[in-house]
């Protein structure tokens, strides 16, 4: 490297010193070592690692998700005057073309050439959309009536943008790693920051839902604001990563068919824990103390992962897991619904949020597992669209799980038996049906030294 660059033909005398070696000594030709040790790199010269930076951009995802997944409901009806009707149904509509945007994109990405240099672009086109889009959608307004159109476009304009920030944020997961070790890597620090992301939105909305109606709404459109800033500073430096073109003749993924029938099971377990069982989740922001009850139900999910490893062995099965999760939440529910006082009711969306997280576990490790073999079998990876599939219909079923919302919220707030037996009833159907599903034995490929 010195002798490419022509270090040898300057005199000694000129050498850096950060070789480490002295100039020659006037009574002899010998080299005197410098035994020094290098200057400190300071912080100003340390620059983030390209994981480092797919874990900043992780985290803002993850935020502008959660905030609206979490708020918007609250905010269309009880800060913009929109009635319950029309806020499941506007939910509803726009969950069910955010699902089917997942799977038309990701068919897409997977044909498309270049794809590392493309998602580092769109994740920057896409998270920007989302972020202007999510302050267009928590403007306050004054009208007395909210119009329904107008609201109904903005989240639309939303899913489209986040569906493109989260393809490609998605896709960088497995892009950047050069081996699999790093790849494992990624897939660590994605799971550290998405749980803190989460109990930071939790936090965040102590100031929208339940807050006075001038301060709540102002809130919202500041935490949109900080949650811009921050998807654009882990974006803008992931774009401007160099990235070497890939060959013209690089051969593009074959078209072919998906595992459907090994993914039917999982399908179905995710639409009905989904759109049943996460509905009594959905309820908690209406209700007295909401903030409080909703930072409960995702600081449970936040120790699910913790939960499934301590509780996995013991019970000596997955299906063991998922049937004591299963009673935990009916119970959780059940519980709730006789209105006990605020701190049972705090730990009842604890527990809820737990045995919802745990189930969502086994549904990804399913998933995973299913695409792993699937691709050692064909020798075509279609990790990307089986998750689409997977993200699709869990965001159809919570288009569902929307309209079921409007129709239930008003007898809830009113505090009616009859309403409060159906959803209990909900709860416990989806998840007998859940267990059903992930329960039923499913013959996967075999492929040889591919162990679940």
């Amino acid at each position: 490297m010195l002798l490419a660059h022509g270090v040898c033909c300057k005199p000694l005398a000129e050498w850096p010193t950060s070789h480490h070696v002295r100039p020659l000594s006037h009574r002899g030709s010998r080299t005197i070592p410098d035994l020094r040790p290098p200057p400190p790199k300071t912080a100003l010269n340390a620059q983030p690692s390209l994981r480092q930076l797919y874990a900043a951009g992780h985290f803002a995802r993850t935020l502008v998700w959660s905030f609206v997944d979490l708020a918007l409901g609250y905010y269309l009806h009880a800060r913009l005057g929109l009635s319950a009707a029309h806020t499941g149904q506007l939910l509803a509509i726009s969950l069910a073309y955010s699902s089917v945007l997942d799977l038309l994109l990701a068919a897409v990405f997977t044909r498309l050439h270049d794809q590392r240099r493309l998602a580092l672009r769109l994740q920057l086109i896409g998270g920007l959309g989302a972020a202007a889009s999510a302050c267009l959608l928590f403007s306050p307004s004054t009208a007395t009536e909210p119009a329904f159109l107008p609201l109904l476009a903005a989240s639309l304009l939303f899913r489209t943008c986040y569906a493109v920030y989260d393809v490609a944020q998605n896709a960088l997961t497995s892009l950047l790693p050069r081996d699999e070790n790093e790849a494992m890597r990624y897939v660590s620090a994605r799971a550290v920051v998405v749980p803190i992301s989460k109990l930071c939105i939790a936090a965040a909305l102590f100031g929208v839902v339940g807050a006075p109606e001038s301060a709540g709404s102002g809130s919202a459109l500041l935490i949109c604001m900080i949650i811009g800033i921050l998807i654009a500073a882990a974006a803008l430096p992931l774009a401007c990563v160099a990235t070497p073109a890939q060959p013209a003749t690089t051969s593009r993924p074959v078209a072919g068919a998906l595992p459907l029938p090994a993914l039917l099971p999982v399908l179905l377990a995710a639409a009905v824990e989904t759109a049943l069982v996460g509905l009594a989740g959905r309820l908690f922001p209406f209700a007295d103390q909401g903030a409080a009850l909703t930072f409960a139900m995702v600081a449970g999910m936040v120790v699910a992962p913790w939960l499934h490893l301590r509780l996995r062995p013991p019970l000596c099965s997955e299906t063991g897991l998922i049937a004591l999760m299963s009673v935990l939440v009916i119970a959780a529910v059940c519980v709730y619904q006789a209105k006990p006082s605020l701190p049972v009711a705090i730990a009842c969306a604890a527990v809820h949020g737990a045995a919802v997280a745990s189930v969502g576990l086994v549904l990804w490790r399913r998933t995973a597992l299913i695409a792993r073999r699937h691709a050692a079998r064909s020798g075509r990876e279609d990790d990307l669209s089986c998750f689409a599939l997977l993200t699709g219909t869990m965001k159809l079923s919570i288009a569902a799980s929307s309209l079921l919302l409007g129709q239930l919220l008003p007898g809830i707030q009113a505090g009616d038996p009859g309403t409060s037996a159906v959803l209990v009833s909900l709860v416990a159907v989806g998840s007998l049906l859940s267990l059903a599903a992930l329960a039923w034995p499913v013959a996967l490929p075999h492929t040889e030294g591919l162990h679940p």
